[in-house]
């Protein structure tokens, strides 16, 4: 799915209104029975009551329809008026409809008390929109700021007021809980600054010019399962261990092999038909015991990584988890560098090795670099905020012509051609020690088994976060352990699989 900037946006409502032939008003109608149509759902109990705070633009228009459809569906609403400039025509026009409905309007404006706010009520927040492009300041971030300290649930309709849609946060903004973003995607959604912000967000779906969606031009994207989905490979009855990959996994060093079994396990869970494990001499009997599917190379060194003979003869090298970084390791890296020429799958101590080396452009093109943003700042500097460091994660992607993923709340991955994919699955109970571990394995089955170097990152992340969102169902957020991760891999292949089906 497309992810369009603000102007793109108002260029979509202007092709939806000439296409289809409609008025700005219907199609504010259409955005606000979509977020009606959301609140009942999250919102069921007529008890709870609402208070909207609108602006006075197309912003505040969407919620005086919203509190209007509130009211005729016996919802106790009010709403507060904003004005800081005169009325839009459509806002004008919802006013009007809301009063005839019976709808409390109460104004405010700068320099009165603040509005009082009903504590425990649901407060609609539908200040500004997507066209904000200034700081908010003076009395209207006073005012912010007391909805932001009132004993209240925020619902933002489209952004949070105060934030932008594409650059980076400043000022007083509305902290939601939960976020009605409408239509398509705002990269604003994706940036990892905002999620105190956003809450939990959703997009709301509306009718919209599918004409203009399709040509307009773009580089960033929102992966959906349909999209991954389409991705999978079926299998034939005639195919075997050799038609899914045979895969090198270089892990492990004293007291970190746990992360050398998680991903290990998750090569053969991602798919692969063969694993083989290169691990020093002192965690042979730990893998060998822990995953007897695994095969073992065992190292001369008894507690690092210092070599591997031959690794041209696999399909494909995973190398990172639980490696250390201890100068026979980097030497060891060094020589894997110069002998293997396929997609590799770089992860933790092997990007660091590469970063304090400053070895990033020996890279086999096509490799997949999985670091989390610390481990991004080492490879390719600092940069002062997410959109700042996908721009930079797009420009390396294109240079190096490796794939380039930065692990955070909405994993982003960057590609050679230039384009940046955001994923939507996991949560916060994925934070904890391992799961990195579990995507880098599951990344190394997917190339094993021939998938390409951008299939691989897609299909794997997005794999990845919905095996976590599924093991948080049945387990709770609290107790997610990595290898809840991977042993739940196997439902989230089935819900792909159902999805192209």
């Amino acid at each position: 799915m497309k992810v369009l900037a603000a102007e793109q946006h108002r260029e979509l409502d202007a092709a939806t209104l000439q296409e289809q032939g409609i008025s700005s008003k219907q199609l504010m109608e259409r955005a606000a029975t979509a977020c009606f149509d959301a609140l009942c759902r999250h919102f069921p109990a007529t008890s709870r009551p609402f208070t909207v705070v609108v602006g006075s633009g197309n912003n505040g228009g969407d919620g005086l329809a919203i509190a209007r459809l509130l009211h005729v569906a016996a919802y106790t609403v009010r709403v507060v008026l904003v004005d800081v400039a005169p009325a839009s025509a459509d806002n004008e026009a919802n006013r009007q409809r809301a009063r005839e409905v019976g709808v409390p309007l109460i104004p405010w404006a700068a320099g009165e008390p603040l509005p009082t706010i009903e504590r425990g009520c649901v407060l609609i927040d539908a200040l500004f929109g997507t066209g904000l492009s200034r700081l908010i300041s003076g009395p209207l971030a006073a005012l912010i700021d007391h909805l932001n300290a009132q004993d209240v649930t925020r619902v933002a309709i489209d952004l949070p007021s105060g934030l932008y849609a594409d650059r980076p946060a400043a000022g007083s903004i509305i902290r939601a809980e939960r976020t009605l973003s409408l239509g398509y995607p705002k990269a604003a959604l994706f940036a990892a600054a905002n999620a105190s912000y956003l809450g939990k967000w959703e997009l709301i779906p509306f009718s919209l010019s599918a004409p203009y969606v399709d040509a307009a031009e773009v580089n960033h994207h929102m992966l959906t399962a349909d999209m991954v989905a389409a991705y999978l490979r079926k299998r034939e009855g005639s195919d075997h261990k050799g038609t899914f990959g045979h895969a090198l996994l270089v892990a492990g060093a004293y007291g970190k092999m746990g992360a050398a079994v998680i991903s290990a396990r998750s090569v053969l869970r991602a798919g692969a038909g063969l694993v083989t494990t290169h691990v020093p001499r002192a965690g042979y009997e730990i893998m060998q015991i822990s995953f007897p599917e695994a095969m073992c190379s065992v190292d001369v060194h008894k507690y690092h990584f210092t070599s591997v003979d031959a690794p041209s003869r696999y399909d494909v090298v995973g190398i990172g988890p639980g490696l250390g970084t201890d100068e026979a390791t980097a030497k060891g890296l060094d020589r894997l560098l110069k002998e293997y020429a396929r997609p590799m799958v770089v992860d933790a101590d092997a990007l660091n090795l590469i970063a304090e080396r400053g070895w990033i452009d020996r890279l086999p093109r096509g490799s997949i670099l999985t670091p989390h943003p610390k481990e991004f700042e080492r490879l390719f500097g600092p940069t002062a905020d997410d959109f700042a460091r996908w721009e930079l994660q797009r420009d390396r992607a294109m240079t190096l012509g490796v794939i380039v993923l930065c692990k955070t709340n909405h994993t982003s991955i960057a590609t050679p051609d230039g384009r940046l994919y955001f994923n939507t699955t996991g949560n916060p109970g994925m934070g904890t020690g391992g799961t990195g571990d579990a995507l880098t394995g599951i990344l190394t089955g997917l190339l094993a088994q021939g998938y390409s170097s951008e299939q691989a990152a897609q299909l794997g992340v997005y794999l990845h976060g919905l095996a976590g969102d599924l093991a948080a169902v049945a387990l709770e957020q609290e107790s997610l352990l990595a290898e809840d991760v991977v042993r739940y891999l196997g439902k989230a292949f089935g819900h792909l699989h159902r999805r192209k089906t």
